[in-house]
């Protein structure tokens, strides 16, 4: 491969990596302190359509980003020779014994701690969110549904904040590889 072809994909890789990254922070950023703070300043019906509505688009950004993260991220290693696309894949320098290798294979589980997550609100939380009820139901059924969606809602708050502060981790640790790594 040319040497500028080779120095144009890392740069490439590079640039799209720290994009997703931006992109998931930046979200959680506004979904925590822009979008959180404003529906509790609006009546409550019009902050859950406001609430899952922006919630809708922000899962579109959340997956592809963490896609974009993982695909670019294990590019960047390949190009840099940290791995190879045969067996072992790995070399020397990505082994738990490096630094290097234990602040890669810690970002690597805190991704997979964000894509858990990530599971759990799009599967199990949002649908609980989203459930409509038909007419003639009665009182008991509504307050339990009505509790269902405090609940769910309760914790796709505290879940969303906890992937901010993971995925901060994660922007923190592999800036720390620029020096061989952190941990």
């Amino acid at each position: 491969m040319p040497q500028d072809l080779d120095v144009w994909l890392h740069v490439m890789y590079g640039f799209l990596h720290d994009v997703g990254i931006a992109v998931y922070i930046g979200g959680a950023i506004s979904m925590e302190f822009v979008l959180g703070p404003a529906q509790a300043s609006i009546p409550p019906a019009q902050a859950q359509v406001m609430g899952q509505k922006t919630a809708d688009r922000f899962l579109w950004f959340v997956w592809g980003s963490l896609t974009l993260i993982i695909v670019t991220g294990i590019l960047r290693l390949e190009k840099i020779g940290h791995m190879d696309w045969a067996y072992p894949f790995f070399n020397d320098t990505m082994k738990l014994s490096s630094d290097y290798g234990r602040t890669v294979w810690t970002m690597f589980l805190l991704w997979s701690v964000l894509v858990v997550n990530g599971l759990i609100i799009t599967f199990v939380l949002r649908p609980r969110l989203q459930g409509r009820l038909g007419s003639g139901v009665g009182a008991t059924h509504v307050a339990a549904a009505q509790g269902t969606k405090m609940r769910a809602a309760t914790w796709v708050q505290r879940i969303t904040r906890a992937d901010l502060v993971i995925a901060v981790t994660i922007a923190l640790l592999g800036a720390s590889l620029k020096w061989g790594g952190a941990l």
